[in-house]
């Protein structure tokens, strides 16, 4: 495996820059977040410096025109900025740091075609939105704010909720293959739950919550990795708001016959990444304290799989390599050298699913 970390290293730190799109799932913000989290984990100069030279090209090639979405877009890289401030990997206050794109997002939020009308909101869109909320709830935390940037982040979180209960389409079917962040539900119980814990809009919060139970009783996912999702979002949200009229019966009906090694074989030798793969799954077993239960069999599974032999193949025709943090290989990455090394701080999966899972 050593040999295979080494080889991608090299070859994404080679790469051509303009090839590379700015983005936390798929580009230059993951990789930036991976060389930093690789400096931590493998105390290599040669790393940092890398992970410097991507974080200047970001700041300096933020457009006028970059959407706003997490997965592509301005979110993300703020989320990423965020991230390596907590972790002390770079320096400085995120409310200066964060506050011009922070203005981006919100004013995109009022005025793009996309988020301004519920009456355009696909579920694409909506799941998009969620990413956004999830990362101004995040901001929310921050007890540098003024009271009027808190007031004005508030109301957008309060406008965006409304737009979401709103919009007539149908939001709670689940995906036809596992997706961390891509199954409506689930994440919509945890922003929920994270706004309702920071005591802004506690009564509209609490009625949403309540008319969600005829939507959920009816979920009963087939993916069995997106059963186990939906069962950790409900038991946390169910353990926030209290007794809530059939829940623990719905839970409990959930978490019968969740198999976890055989869920975990069940993913296919190349399904590895975070956004849909083992890697995230990992994750949200993570959050749920069961992650380490299963660490061999999570490391077995990643050092057998096939994208390895697909890399070389991606190398020998000089085809584009799948370097994405959520997306592809530094997100797999990553996830084992952190079960090889029995690391217990929090990276950005960690920080992103325990708001977003």
């Amino acid at each position: 495996m050593q040999e295979r970390i080494e080889k991608f290293n090299q070859l994404t730190m080679n790469s051509d820059f303009k090839r590379i799109p700015v983005g936390l799932y798929y580009g230059k913000m993951g990789l930036c977040i991976y060389f930093y989290e690789l400096a931590h984990l493998i105390s290599e100069k040669k790393h940092r410096v890398f992970a410097e030279k991507l974080l200047r090209d970001i700041v300096d090639n933020v457009a006028e025109n970059t959407p706003i979405d997490l997965e592509n877009g301005l979110t993300g890289i703020c989320v990423g900025i965020n991230y390596l401030l907590d972790k002390g990997y770079v320096t400085g206050n995120p409310k200066h740091v964060l506050k011009d794109f922070d203005n981006k997002i919100i004013q995109s939020l009022f005025f793009s075609r996309i988020y301004n009308s519920d009456k355009n909101l696909t579920l694409n869109n909506v799941n998009s939105l969620l990413g956004i909320l999830v990362y101004l709830v995040i901001r929310l935390q921050h007890t540098g704010l003024s009271k009027y940037e808190r007031c004005i982040i508030q109301g957008v979180i309060i406008e965006n909720i409304n737009k979401i209960e709103s919009c007539e389409i149908e939001k709670f079917t689940e995906p036809a293959l596992f997706s961390v962040i891509g199954y409506f539900t689930p994440l919509y119980l945890q922003l929920l739950q994270r706004i309702y814990q920071l005591h802004f809009y506690d009564y509209k919060i609490d009625k949403i919550v309540e008319s969600l139970s005829s939507h959920i009783f009816y979920c009963y996912p087939l993916n069995k990795a997106n059963r186990l999702s939906l069962y950790s979002a409900m038991n946390e949200v169910a353990t926030t708001f209290g007794n809530i009229r059939g829940w623990d019966k719905h839970i409990e009906v959930l978490q019968q016959h969740l198999d976890i090694p055989s869920i975990i074989h069940e993913f296919l030798n190349k399904n590895m990444a975070f956004f849909n793969g083992l890697c995230g799954f990992y994750y949200l077993l993570r959050k749920m304290g069961r992650g380490d239960e299963y660490k061999d069999l999570f490391l077995n599974k990643i050092s057998n799989s096939d994208i390895w032999n697909q890399l070389s193949e991606i190398i020998e025709k000089d085809l584009p390599v799948p370097i994405g943090l959520y997306g592809g290989l530094s997100g797999v990455i990553l996830t084992y050298l952190h079960l090889l090394h029995d690391s217990n701080s929090v990276i950005i999966f960690d920080k992103i699913i325990s708001q977003y899972v």
